[in-house]
């Protein structure tokens, strides 16, 4: 007897969770994220986001006291390359929110635009880059070519080597290019390691030349941004 009412009891709770789940009595649980600290938003218009090869990422980061920066969101851009953006939990100790190229180990490659905590508006801080070329090629022109080498090669009344490296004429100088002052090709599409490029600005002077290019650019991560860039097509 006390095992028919115990099977009978059973089958109640069953038909009733049953019949209350048609008749929507249990709620469904909804999740609504919590957002803390400060907001970046960032706005503007890009092009060649699609050039970076995967060991990159444009992205809207924060960071604090390092390269490395603490939280960040990926770029993407709408059919026209349109962005608006939105990075969440900005803490009081990051002292800069970028709009920026980082590693896989996100850490800072370039940055396109910036602003500083200080520059918010109540608990958001506003990015508006306007129209910029993200594009690599870009990123070492701007980065590499005009602050460490343009001044010998192109500014002055003879480049240097015949090699050209100023805003407008540094591809077509190098691209598939023979060298004049060693044997080989200035960049090689594909292949950094052979590309003449490569070896006169990393260490060791492979090819003899009478003036050593490797303290010209000593950050290892622009070192391999050019070889990153040749090795994805050397793409303009």
């Amino acid at each position: 007897m006390i095992k028919k009412i115990c099977i009978n009891f059973v089958l109640l709770t069953v038909l009733w969770t049953a019949q209350a789940c048609d008749d929507g009595l249990i709620p469904e649980k909804t999740y609504t994220p919590e957002h803390t600290g400060y907001t970046a938003k960032l706005t503007a218009r890009i092009s060649g986001a699609d050039s970076w090869p995967e060991y990159y990422d444009v992205a809207l980061a924060a960071f604090g006291d390092s390269e490395y920066s603490r939280t960040q969101t990926t770029v993407h851009p709408d059919a026209d390359g349109n962005i608006t953006l939105l990075l969440y939990n900005i803490g009081e100790d990051v002292q800069s929110v970028e709009f920026c190229v980082t590693n896989t180990l996100r850490r800072r490659v370039l940055t396109f635009a910036s602003a500083s905590l200080s520059e918010a508006v109540g608990d958001t801080i506003y990015l508006e880059a306007g129209d910029v070329d993200v594009s690599m090629y870009t990123a070492i022109q701007e980065n590499i070519f005009n602050t460490n080498c343009a001044t010998c090669h192109g500014l002055s009344t003879t480049a240097a080597a015949g090699l050209n490296l100023t805003e407008g004429n540094s591809y077509a100088s190098m691209v598939d290019q023979p060298a004049t002052s060693a044997e080989g090709t200035r960049v090689i599409p594909g292949n950094a390691e052979e590309s003449v490029l490569h070896k006169v600005i990393n260490p060791g002077n492979e090819l003899g030349l009478t003036f050593s290019h490797e303290n010209m650019i000593t950050s290892s991560t622009e070192l391999r941004l050019i070889d990153e860039w040749i090795n994805a097509g050397a793409q303009n």
